[in-house]
C-alpha cells in the first residue's frame, strides 16, 4: 500500500486487466464467445469474429501479483480495471459481442472482488446496438456494483460515437451516473501510421481527437449534459487545437450542421481528462483551459506506453491544493469511494456466476 498521507485514495483511473480465468475459457471454448485463439502460449493471440487478428496478449495484462507490486512502488492505493481494448468487439456478431462482454464482467468483477481495497471494475457493454447495450448497463450496475464502463472509438469505419443509435446507452449511463471511459482504438489505421509505431503514439490521440469533436459538433454533450465522460491521454490533440475548432464552429457551416450553438471550450469544461501525458507541462497546460477540477490521475497500466510514475506527475503539474481531488477525490466521489455517497449498488460484487442475459 502506498504512503498515502490523505484519507482519499490514491486511485488510478486509466489501467487494462485481462482476467486470468477469461484467458482460460477462452483457450478451451473460445468460439463459445465468438473469439478464436492463436499464436503460443508465450505469446497468443486472438480474433473476434468480424474482426482481424490482434497483436500478441501483453502478458502483463494478466498477472495479478505483479500489478499489486507496481501500486505499490508507485505510490498507488487502487486501480480502475478496464478491460483490453482490443477486446471491445463492436464489429462482432450481436450475439457474440454480448457473450464476450458479460464474459469480461464476471471476470473483472471476480478480480475486484478479490481485492475490493485495490481494485474497482469498469464494464464493457456491446455498443454494436445501444438499447442491449443500456440494459447490460443498467444489469452492471445493480448486480455487479460497477461505476464506470469503457468504451472504444472503433467501430470498422461504419458508425462512430456520435451516432443516433447509441443515445439509449448514454441516456442510461447519465441516468445511473456512471463514469464512461472512453479509449482509442482502431485497427483501419490512415495512411502512414502503419511504420515507426505510430498507429498508437499518433492514431490514439487522433482517434480521441475525432472522437470528442465529433460528439461536440453532433450535440450528443448538449443532448446529455450530465453526461460523466473521461477522455484519456488528456483528450489526445483536441485540446491543444482548440482555438482552431472553436475557429472552424465560428465561421463554418459545416460544424453548425446538427445545430451545435455552444462554445466547444464550455464542453471541454464539462469533460474529465486523464493525466496520461508524460510531460507536467501538459497537465498544465489542460488545466488552464478545463480546470484543475475536471483531471484524473492515470497510468495506462501495464503497457510500455505508460506513465510510469503517475503520481509523481501529478504532484509536478497540479498546485498542491488540487492535488488530493486530482490524485483520487473527484474518481472516488463517482464510483462511491467516499462516505455518505448515497448509492445503494453493491459493493463486493456478490453475483459472480454466469451473467444474467440481457438480450
Amino acid at each position: 500500500m502506498s504512503l498515502n498521507p490523505t484519507p482519499t485514495p490514491i486511485i488510478d483511473v486509466h489501467a487494462h486487466l485481462i482476467p486470468p480465468r477469461l484467458v482460460q475459457i477462452l483457450q478451451k471454448s473460445g468460439q463459445k464467445y465468438g473469439v478464436h485463439v492463436g499464436g503460443s502460449e508465450a505469446a497468443p493471440t486472438v480474433r473476434l469474429e468480424g474482426s482481424s487478428w490482434t497483436k500478441p496478449i501483453p502478458l502483463p495484462l494478466t498477472r495479478i501479483d505483479e500489478r499489486i507490486q507496481t501500486m505499490d512502488a508507485s505510490g498507488v492505493d487502487m486501480q480502475v480495471l478496464s478491460s483490453w481494448i482490443d477486446f471491445s468487439g463492436y464489429t462482432m456478431p450481436l450475439q457474440d459481442g454480448i457473450a464476450l462482454s458479460e464474459l469480461q464482467n464476471e471476470t473483472i468483477a471476480e478480480v475486484a472482488a478479490s481485492n475490493p481495497g485495490r481494485y474497482l471494475p469498469a464494464g464493457t457493454v456491446p455498443l454494436q446496438d445501444g438499447e442491449v447495450a443500456a440494459r447490460m448497463l443498467e444489469h452492471l450496475v445493480k448486480d455487479y456494483g460497477m461505476k464506470a464502463v469503457q468504451v472504444a472509438t472503433y467501430f470498422g469505419g461504419e458508425r462512430f460515437l456520435d451516432h443516433d443509435s447509441l443515445d439509449p446507452f448514454y441516456a442510461t449511463a447519465q441516468d445511473l451516473g456512471v463514469l464512461v471511459l472512453f479509449h482509442p482504438y482502431e485497427e483501419n489505421h490512415p495512411p502512414g501510421l502503419e511504420d515507426y509505431f505510430l498507429h498508437n503514439c499518433i492514431g490514439y490521440p487522433l482517434a480521441s481527437a475525432i472522437a470528442l469533436a465529433r460528439m461536440m459538433f453532433s450535440g450528443t454533450f448538449t443532448r446529455f449534459p450530465d453526461l460523466l465522460c473521461r477522455f484519456p491521454h488528456a483528450g489526445g490533440y483536441l485540446p491543444y487545437q482548440l482555438s482552431r475548432i472553436r475557429r472552424a464552429h465560428a465561421v463554418r457551416p459545416e460544424a453548425k450542421g446538427r445545430g451545435f450553438e455552444g462554445d466547444p471550450v464550455d464542453v471541454l469544461k464539462r469533460l474529465y481528462f486523464d493525466t496520461v501525458t508524460q510531460n507536467p507541462a501538459t497537465v498544465k497546460f489542460l488545466a488552464d483551459i478545463v480546470g484543475y477540477d475536471r483531471l484524473m490521475m492515470g497510468s495506462d497500466y501495464p503497457f510500455d506506453m505508460m506513465e510510469y510514475d503517475p503520481v509523481a506527475t501529478v504532484r509536478q503539474a497540479v498546485p498542491a491544493e488540487y492535488q488530493e481531488r486530482v490524485l483520487g477525490g473527484t474518481v472516488a466521489s463517482m464510483l462511491c469511494r467516499t462516505a455518505g455517497c448515497g448509492c445503494n449498488s453493491p459493493r463486493l460484487f456478490p453475483q459472480t456466476g454466469s451473467a444474467a442475459q440481457v438480450a
